[in-house]
């Protein structure tokens, strides 16, 4: 039986955060709105005291000291974390399992918090809407793969291929060493290829993005088999020339403003 895309997509995000997988009823989920104006200590602070008290008071005396302590928790994680420059948060919290995480949202969330197994019925929606992706930079000789998944990138792989010269002279070896380059780019970007495959089967991603310069990119979707070209979703501007660090938070960024699938707008 083929498995619902957002399903797929909730397992992928379980790889990149495997502690989740084995979370139990001890778990504290809050889900929370971002501040658009940047961090404000004081005004989580408001909020969690608004959403966290009305349902602290429903619980038995057994499971409040629990719900206390994990609380304490995610308020000393979320103000090390400081999260701005999304539209909310996930936050898990499970001490006995050595589970403290936050997960930046594509978009706003209702405030809400829970105590017991992980509350991922609303996660799931959002994944829905922004299934999770691979993306490529790409060049006739260099390529790095990245996983998005929501708001979070992370670097897959770096490949290396065999060096690539256009020779710009003429005679009668120019036909010739042209031939040699094209077919050292090409074999360079069959490895990618191979790596595309792979990362597709292995995570579940359902959608690719391709960045890098025009020539680089046109060859390397030539090179893609049906399957693969199906699942290319769009490009996205980035260069292997910027440094590492940057180039990922450069992804980041675009990626949450051309990651929600269009037939859910």
């Amino acid at each position: 039986m083929t498995r619902k895309l957002h399903v797929k997509s909730l397992d992928t995000l379980l790889k990149l955060e495997p502690r989740l997988q084995a979370a139990d009823e001890r778990t504290l989920s809050l889900y929370l709105p971002v501040r658009a104006e940047g961090f404000d200590a004081s005004h989580y602070d408001l909020l969690l005291n608004h959403v966290s008290t009305p349902y602290r008071e429903k619980l038995d005396d057994g499971r409040r000291p629990l719900f206390d302590s994990e609380l304490m928790r995610l308020r000393t994680h979320l103000k090390l974390v400081r999260p701005a420059g999304c539209y909310g948060i996930v936050a898990f919290s499970n001490e006995s399992g050595g589970l403290r995480t936050l997960i930046r949202l594509p978009e706003t969330v209702d405030a809400r918090v829970e105590l017991g197994p992980p509350l991922l019925a609303p996660l799931e929606l959002t994944l829905k809407r922004f299934p999770p992706a691979i993306v490529v930079v790409v060049d006739k000789r260099e390529a790095r793969t990245y996983a998005s998944v929501l708001v979070e990138v992370v670097a897959l792989e770096h490949v290396t291929g065999q060096e690539v010269r256009h020779s710009r002279a003429g005679g009668t070896s120019a036909p010739s060493n042209q031939r040699k380059a094209d077919n050292r780019a090409r074999a360079n970007l069959k490895r990618v290829v191979e790596i595309l495959e792979r990362e597709v089967t292995r995570g579940d991603f359902g959608r690719i993005f391709v960045a890098g310069p025009d020539e680089a990119r046109a060859e390397l979707l030539h090179e893609l088999p049906k399957p693969l070209a199906a699942q290319v979703a769009g490009t996205v501007s980035a260069s292997l020339d910027t440094p590492p660090g940057r180039l990922l938070a450069d992804i980041r960024d675009q990626m949450a403003r051309v990651g929600r699938v269009p037939s859910a707008a």
